[in-house]
């Protein structure tokens, strides 16, 4: 379970009233006198521990962070959210925001200030929007001194990383017409994927269409308090790997924490457990109904959104069959750098299957490491069961469907796969869905871990 990780003090527009004409004037006096260095647009820092502790007030002014010398990059800055937002897929209310941190940046508050103030008006459980709209309105008679000029710290420090990390989106976008390179190929049940960033806080929607997968939308996220890797019940971390959504959760049933509802994921995995992570209760969930959104490092391991984002993955997400990949950091790569290294895998396990058929005992164990074991035997039991069962068979016929291929986040060369299994033989039948854990050693996939689920 989740603590509310709540604040108080923002701006609500019915007190402060809407902008007049007056209220312009005064800000195009204050923007004149405005040092450009203050609105440095950069990514949100995060460690383990929690976000960036770089201060506020007139020792470290500014919107977005900190204080750097340096050539004036306002309308590179511009350019580049404009090239991005033209083609974004993300929310209106995030582009806006967007749209006015861009014209803080450029030293122009007017436009700044029509931005926001619409936003406020349209959204007003935005917290940080509210934020930077009460800015706005002080600087007309205080100037315009720091970021969340009347507010307690900590919520300040929340605030501007998320600021940071919705900017970064727009600034550093993803090449068009790429893939995360964990995703190499899609279960053909899965119509969608879900690919969770925790080092930009971002979920992107892949969906299959016409047999090519695509990168349709994208979302803010926050995650845990204590960043990424979770290993242990209660760290509060959020963890990387390969999972798939386990159920729905309406919010009906839930407690206001979670929103409009929550999609539970298969965490910990088998891969998790080899290592000897512990935890559960890992969601993707909405966001309380008195706010908007959430300061990036606010949950207890889940990765929550706002409402809105969640009612639009709630069309496209099956249970059960919907992946999920939570890495920290991802690697974007063209099609036909992913369609290779889907083809090493594919070749890998086919080779595996087909070995499995000719019932050669030798054959078939070589494609397991010999550091391989599943969740009740070590590589020694496994190999002599195998050797036993397969040398009684007159015959083995070996079937795989819905195939699914990732790289796992965090790992160097490891792929899981996964995929629905049928079994027969001269006297024995079964189906099952497994995933197996690859690792290339010496230039050659082997399996290291594999489960039935």
């Amino acid at each position: 379970m989740e603590d509310r990780a709540g604040d108080r003090g923002a701006v609500s527009p019915d007190r402060l009233g809407r902008v007049g004409s007056s209220a312009f004037g005064r800000l195009a006096v204050v923007a004149a006198v405005i040092p450009v260095a203050w609105f440095v647009l950069a990514p949100a820092a995060r460690t383990d521990s929690g976000p960036s502790a770089d201060g506020t007030g007139a020792a470290n002014p500014g919107i977005v962070a900190v204080a750097v010398a340096g050539t004036d990059t306002s309308e590179s800055y511009s350019a580049a959210f404009s090239a991005s937002a033209d083609r974004s897929p993300t929310p209106l209310q995030e582009r806006r925001l967007v749209q006015s941190l861009i014209d803080l940046r450029r030293g122009q508050l007017n436009e700044a200030l029509r931005s926001v103030s619409d936003l406020v008006e349209e959204q007003p459980d935005f917290k940080l929007a509210q934020m930077i709209y009460g800015d706005l309105l002080l600087a007309q008679t205080t100037g315009l001194t720091g970021f969340g000029q009347r507010l307690r710290p900590a919520s300040v420090r929340g605030h501007r990383e998320e600021a940071k990390a919705r900017l970064q989106r727009y600034l550093a976008a993803p090449p068009p017409a790429t893939l995360p390179d964990s995703v190499l190929k899609l279960p053909s049940r899965a119509s969608s994927a879900l690919i969770v960033d925790l080092e930009t806080y971002r979920l992107y929607l892949l969906e299959s269409r016409a047999g090519q997968v695509t990168r349709t939308r994208d979302f803010y996220v926050s995650i845990g308090k204590g960043g990424s890797d979770k290993r242990r019940e209660g760290d509060e971390k959020t963890p990387v790997g390969v999972y798939v959504v386990s159920d729905f959760l309406p919010g009906e049933k839930l407690p206001d924490l979670y929103g409009v509802g929550a999609f539970p994921i298969d965490y910990p995995n088998g891969w998790d457990r080899m290592h000897g992570r512990t935890g559960s209760g890992i969601w993707i969930h909405g966001t309380e109904s008195d706010r908007y959104s959430r300061p990036p490092l606010s949950s207890r391991g889940c990765v929550t959104m706002s409402n809105d984002d969640f009612r639009d993955l709630r069309r496209l997400v099956e249970v059960e069959h919907t992946p999920v990949v939570v890495a920290d950091g991802l690697r974007w790569i063209d099609r036909r750098e992913a369609e290779r290294h889907r083809r090493d895998l594919e070749q890998a396990l086919e080779g595996w299957r087909r070995d499995w058929e000719s019932r050669d005992g030798d054959r078939y164990l070589s494609h397991y490491s010999r550091r391989f074991r599943t969740p009740s035997m070590s590589r020694a039991k496994f190999a002599a069961y195998k050797r036993q069962v397969n040398a009684s068979k007159k015959f083995i016929r070996v079937e795989l469907d819905d195939l699914g291929i990732f790289s796992y986040p965090g790992e160097r060369d490891l792929a899981v796969i996964s995929f629905f299994q049928k079994y027969s033989s001269d006297n024995f039948k079964r189906s099952t869905r497994k995933r197996q854990y690859w690792r290339r050693e010496n230039d050659r996939w082997r399996i290291v871990y594999e489960e039935s689920v």
